[in-house]
């Protein structure tokens, strides 16, 4: 740790040094955390074996003020792994040189990796940020799915409670030298831009976004069927609008948020001819407390549109719940799903991960702090699919029932010290008939063939996390 962590701070100060300033001032945080998982039948069939594992993260973020109202922002991640795995090289074999390269596999990011770094200076005209960080984070954190990206932000103040926010942001880059009439392997980015206006009052925050995304990173995307190649050229544009609100109105707090997409996708090259598709999304959620004395009591309802397979258009696939947002410990949990493997289902047609998509969810919750440094939890979730019928026309869809199940969930978080928290958590779900997924319609399997064992098994999950922060 002493040795990362001098690592870390010289690659800061080389950072600084970069900068034509002295800095005045370096504020460096972070987070290291450790993070057991027992999950009992996450396939959701009886027989299924159980999994357990533990993984780690460590997170340190140095903020060097170079002068008022110029900073640089480094986000550094290191030995994120899942215990037993990434083991490092030392232990295992080295080069001819006799030099030992970090870790040996590519579960998580074993090595020290440079998440983030943005630059933020404040001018007459608002303040720019210009770097690599998250996007996708917008309002609540319903719907967010945050992801790091190339981005330039100019955000303008107006009087003390109302901004105004412009920026670009470029997800990938692919442009490259036309060859003579083909013109396939140019203007091959994924770009976005953003309007956005937040107002931020004593007791009531709104905002509303606008994002214009284009998405043309498979202009050239190929296809091998005997020579030559065939290639099919995808172009994607999508506008999204998400308006949000959070107020404060003791001891009431309400927040909510909706996220509407619409756009299209259109063909070229092998698919030329293929008339555009029409791309569309619907994702809302809402969220009351009533907070009395040390407990609080609560409910909130979220919705993300499915995809109708009988229609041409693709719905629900541009917005969603979001990975970032896990209303519950299993269900849509992208913690568990991701890093403990625990995607749900053994129905390839009827499976569930961390983001909420094709549903609707309904929970009611509440908390006491029955001690000063003892966090109590508990929740109660019921969740149905917006649409019935998944798959593709043509190639195979599933009839399924539209009840995913229902979950309970109590967690309990202890301060071990005022910067050491403990954390363990229960879950129990009750699978829904989805998972199912009843019946085959269409020529893959046969009309009405059953393509499964249709029975399901309930599951239940132990989780408990150790984080340091400081």
């Amino acid at each position: 740790m002493k040795k990362l962590l001098i690592g870390f701070l010289a690659l800061s100060l080389v950072a600084v040094l970069a900068i034509p300033a002295a800095a005045t001032d370096i504020d460096v945080s972070g987070t290291y955390y450790i993070r057991g998982w027992y999950d009992d039948n996450s396939a959701l069939y009886e027989g299924n074996t159980s999994n357990a594992l533990y993984e780690q993260r460590l997170r340190m973020q140095s903020v060097f003020k170079v002068v008022d109202g110029l900073k640089l922002t480094v986000q550094l991640d290191a030995m994120e792994q899942v215990w037993g795995t990434n083991t490092p090289e030392s232990q295992d074999s080295a080069d001819s040189w006799g030099i030992h390269y970090g870790m040996k596999d590519d579960t998580y990011d074993g090595n020290v990796s440079i998440e983030m770094t943005r630059l933020d200076f404040v001018t007459k005209l608002g303040l720019i940020s210009a770097g690599y960080w998250d996007t996708n984070v917008w309002g609540c954190e319903f719907g967010d799915n945050s992801f790091k990206v190339g981005r330039v932000q100019w955000t303008v103040p107006i009087g003390e409670k109302f901004y105004v926010i412009a920026g670009l942001e470029k997800d990938y880059e692919g442009d490259a030298k036309s060859w003579p009439g083909d013109d396939r392997y140019s203007d091959r980015d994924n770009d976005a831009y953003i309007l956005a206006g937040i107002y931020r009052g004593e007791k009531v925050e709104a905002g509303l976004l606008w994002k214009y995304v284009r998405v043309a990173a498979m202009r050239d995307y190929g296809y091998y069927i005997g020579p030559p190649y065939y290639y099919a050229s995808i172009t994607g544009e999508l506008n999204v609008l998400s308006p949000y609100f959070k107020a404060t109105f003791d001891p009431f707090y309400v927040e909510g948020q909706l996220y509407w997409a619409d756009g299209t996708i259109s063909f070229e090259d092998l698919f030329a001819g293929q008339p555009d598709v029409d791309a569309e999304g619907l994702s809302w959620y809402l969220m009351g407390k009533f907070s009395f004395g040390s407990a609080y009591i609560g409910g909130l309802v979220a919705y993300s549109q499915g995809d109708d397979p009988n229609t041409s258009s693709a719905e629900g696939y541009a917005v969603n719940g979001g990975w970032d947002w896990n209303p519950c410990l299993i269900l849509w949990n992208d913690d568990f799903n991701y890093k403990a493997y625990g995607t749900l289902g053994h129905n390839p047609y009827a499976l569930t991960d961390g983001q909420m998509r094709n549903a609707q969810i309904y929970q009611i919750f509440a908390g006491w702090n029955p001690m000063e440094d003892l966090a109590l939890r508990a929740s109660y979730t019921v969740a149905f699919a917006d649409q019935d019928m998944i798959g593709y026309p043509g190639y195979g869809v599933m009839q399924v029932d539209d009840d995913y199940g229902s979950e309970l969930d109590i967690t309990a978080n202890y301060k071990i010290y005022a910067n050491l928290d403990y954390m363990i958590g229960l879950a129990y779900f009750w699978a829904g008939d989805f998972y199912k997924g009843d019946t085959v319609l269409g020529p893959i399997y046969g009309e009405g063939e059953a393509d499964y064992d249709p029975e399901v098994s309930n599951t239940y999950l132990l989780v408990h996390k150790l984080t340091l922060s400081f």
